[in-house]
């Protein structure tokens, strides 16, 4: 019985924790027995010509959102994240409410968002929040993958002499695919050809991709990255590659035309007054 009181769900229904390296959603016990279909998991309504139509009950869709959340492979570190008003400030306001509403009224084939920005200004908090609201909002299929770790499952699958379309397959063909830490890497030729496979895919199939990068498309505001040789000796080199220099022209100029570009920043909220805060 779903009860609006139940203090660990807040009347949803679902509760989400943290296990392992990923966010698990689990039906709270609440909800566990239901009222309505009593286990059947149907419900029998009557359509316009008064015929029986069996239609799925509310607790069965609840299972099912379950399932695609803990199929989209949210970290775990993220398994509070909201798009709710408690987690909206000063800083975020902009990039909050286009993420809300998005997933308000998400559309299959709806243009995706580029998230740039600093590390630690709440990036992969607020896209983790999105991926939340369209799943359990809507039901929509996704899946979130940052780009290390794509490659390092990659090269993993090689050393086992597993194709790569394992992997890559699934990232093409899921609904809504968010990449965290777009450009973070050596961006070889290897690389650049993985990420150019995916993005034209799902650019030429009309997916909806939400990407994350602490590189921007604009010098003064992209990440600054400061790098000494081996030797105590040398001399500190200090980088500010933007976007496109990371990526190449080919693959840029497909995030324009699949996303909007949106620049967050504020302070680092991984830091307060020198302590750590919740992301």
């Amino acid at each position: 019985m779903l009860s609006g009181s139940c203090s660990r769900c807040q009347g949803k229904g679902i509760v989400v924790d943290p296990m392992g390296s990923t966010a698990t959603a689990t039906i709270c016990q609440c909800s566990v027995r239901c009222d309505v279909c009593r286990g059947a998991r149907f419900i029998i309504t009557r359509d316009a010509a008064r015929r029986d139509v069996a239609q799925r009950c509310e607790c069965e869709n609840r299972r099912l959102r379950v399932r695609i959340y803990n199929e989209a492979q949210v970290p775990a570190k993220f398994h509070g994240a909201r798009l709710d008003e408690t987690q909206r400030d000063a800083n975020n306001f902009d990039a909050f409410n286009i993420f809300t509403l998005l997933a308000k009224d998400y559309r299959r084939h709806d243009r995706g968002i580029l998230l740039m920005g600093p590390p630690g200004v709440g990036k992969t908090h607020l896209v983790a929040g999105f991926l939340y609201e369209i799943v359990f909002r809507h039901g929509i299929p996704a899946q979130f993958q940052d780009v290390s770790g794509l490659l390092k499952r990659l090269r993993s699958g090689y050393a086992r002499d597993e194709p790569e379309e394992l992997l890559i397959d699934p990232l093409i063909n899921v609904e809504v695919l968010v990449v965290d830490e777009l450009a973070k890497g050596r961006n070889n030729a290897w690389e650049l050809n993985i990420l150019d496979t995916i993005i034209s895919h799902r650019y030429n199939s009309r997916k909806t991709t939400i990407f994350t990068s602490n590189y921007t498309d604009q010098r003064a505001s992209t990440l600054v990255e400061r790098v000494r040789g081996k030797d105590r000796m040398d001399e500190e080199r200090v980088f500010r590659d933007t976007l496109v220099e990371r990526v190449g022209s080919r693959i840029y100029s497909r995030l324009k035309e699949m996303c909007d570009f949106v620049l967050l920043e504020g302070a680092d909220r991984r830091e307060w007054n020198g302590e750590p805060v919740p992301q």
